[in-house]
């Protein structure tokens, strides 16, 4: 018979195992525009882990409004496969295994001036409660972070980095401003993480010295590869290196954030050949020269017009064909999905497969109708999942947010341009943030699909006509690098439940129901 002492220490250890593998819940706060799950230093709502899965059942993981019970990536009951058909089922699906489309590179959100300071605004506590909602093993697993270069809207004022004169060997080039709180921020995203996180740099604002005044913002001065076009490609160089020294590798660049349309923030502006002929003449033969492993995207801006614009792009030059890696896009033309740009993509990445396309930013109460946090409108949530959906069903290769974080207005912002974000803080407290909808749509993404995991083919074997403008149901599913399946399903319509059998011809058929506006991801381990 075992001694007491070691019956206890059994019982410890179950007790301590068990509570790794229960879920905590969400803590409901209620506002106006819905549920939020708010996090104190003592408690944050957890998703609990897949863990070992049966053969034959398939992990179920749900988000619901508040009219469903505020579910928030809650994981239910396993489903069984079963070997028949359910003849009252209206829409069944079957997985395609052997069609295979593109590779996830992975889901994140932007490092910018603003999530920084307002996570330092934090108890120390709480910053790390925050980063492991995004990037701890029970949250939800962000891979992509973005850095603006140097300032922008989301910045507390506007600035470069390096403001003195003339400084074309970029002398006095300096990250500095970085330093206090957003390199701190990042690197401690980084030691949170189990994988490596790819950040990808984006410019906004130029030194005024490199700039005219051609319109608001202005643009480069001369021409393509003149001293000044020759030094903003070094710049990029130099931001790489410096943020490399603080120990932050960084993946990618972006060409210009928004470069065709910014007209009243930091920024510059380029036409369509003006930043090919940068890209072609300038930065290419820079980053290829300096940094060959770094990813180079172009475009970076509103799905409007893609196709015409990637093509006049390509087309100026094919010699501009060696510097290209990707194809950056932005959502905000498809933020209601009302006119959804998602053929655009289509269309782009038909004729042009060899590019990757990544949608590096996205956010919610930007419109002067809606503008700033709506903390708990669960509807915000759904126009994400939409819009990640959309993205992938036409090639998209992850799916990457704006801000991390928010204050309660929408901001820090220093021309007082608020959005949502998917965890808004309260910095007056430094005690408390809340978690939207939005994160948990982000999560039921980003948390079950891993880097390197490829969309796979799905084929329609019976569906009922609906009545509704908008068909409901939205499905995606993907084969991970671990051999699970993953299949994330969206049902947007706002008063009917939707239920569909996916068929895996392996193992049988798996019901799924979901509920008005609910989101299911379902994981399970593919048969060998």
């Amino acid at each position: 018979m075992l001694p007491y002492s070691t019956i206890y220490i059994f019982i410890f250890v179950f007790v301590w195992i068990d509570h790794l593998n229960t879920q905590l819940p969400c803590d409901i706060a209620k506002f106006p525009h819905g549920h939020a799950c708010q996090c104190i230093d003592d408690y944050c709502d957890t998703i609990t882990p897949l863990g070992t899965l049966p053969f034959g059942q398939a992990a179920l993981y749900e988000s619901t409004s508040e009219n469903a019970g505020t579910h928030r990536l809650t994981r239910l009951t396993n489903l069984s496969f079963r070997k028949e058909i359910d003849p009252n089922i209206s829409t069944v699906i079957q997985i395609n295994d052997k069609t295979k489309y593109q590779t996830i590179i992975g889901f994140g959100g932007a490092f910018t001036d603003a999530s920084s300071i307002v996570a330092h605004g934090l108890s120390v506590n709480l910053q790390k409660i925050l980063l492991a909602q995004y990037f701890g093993e029970q949250g939800i697993n962000y891979n992509i972070g973005r850095i603006p270069m140097a300032g922008c809207d989301f910045s507390t004022y506007t600035y470069t980095y390096d403001s003195v004169a003339n400084d074309f060997e970029l002398q006095h080039f300096s990250i500095e401003m970085d330093l206090s709180i957003k390199i701190p921020f990042i690197q401690s995203a980084i030691t949170m993480s189990n994988e490596t996180i790819y950040f990808f740099g984006s410019p906004w604002n130029g030194p005024d010295w490199l700039k005219n005044q051609s319109n608001p913002v202005g643009t480069l001065n001369g021409v393509p590869g003149d001293k000044y076009h020759k030094t903003w490609a070094r710049y990029f160089s130099k931001f790489i290196e410096a943020y490399e020294a603080e120990g932050i590798s960084i993946w990618g660049i972006t060409t210009q954030n928004e470069y065709s349309q910014v007209k009243d923030f930091d920024g510059l502006f380029y036409t369509t050949e003006q930043l090919a002929d940068f890209i072609r003449i300038d930065l290419g033969p820079e980053l290829r020269s300096k940094h060959p492993s770094v990813k180079i995207m172009t475009y970076d801006d509103d799905m409007v017009l893609l196709f015409l614009k990637i093509d006049r792009m390509i087309q100026r030059n094919r010699t501009i064909d060696q510097y290209i890696d990707g194809i950056a896009v932005h959502w905000y033309a498809t933020e209601d999905m009302t006119f959804p740009d998602f053929y655009e993509l289509f269309l782009t990445k038909l004729e042009y497969p060899e590019f990757f396309y990544l949608p590096t930013e996205a956010c919610e109460g930007y419109m002067k109708i809606n503008k700033g946090p709506r903390l708990g409108m669960w509807k915000r949530g759904i126009h994400y999942a939409l819009s990640i959906i959309g993205d992938l069903l036409v090639g998209a290769s992850g799916w990457t947010d704006w801000n991390i974080v928010l204050d309660l207005q929408g901001g820090p912002n220093h021309i007082r341009n608020f959005v949502d974000s998917p965890i808004i803080a309260n910095t007056s407290s430094g005690t408390v943030f809340y978690k939207n909808p939005m994160y948990y749509a982000m999560g039921h993404f980003s948390k079950f699909i891993p880097r390197n995991s490829i969309r796979l083919g799905m084929k329609v074997l019976k569906q009922e006509k609906q009545h509704a403008r908008i068909e409901p149901l939205k499905i995606v599913s993907f084969l991970t690098p671990m051999k699970q399946m993953v299949i994330v399903a969206l049902n947007h319509d706002r008063t009917t439940t939707q239920s569909v059998q996916i068929l895996d011809s392996n193992q049988g058929y798996l019901t799924l129901a979901l509920l008005p506006e609910s989101i299911q991801t379902i994981v399970y381990d593919v048969a060998s």
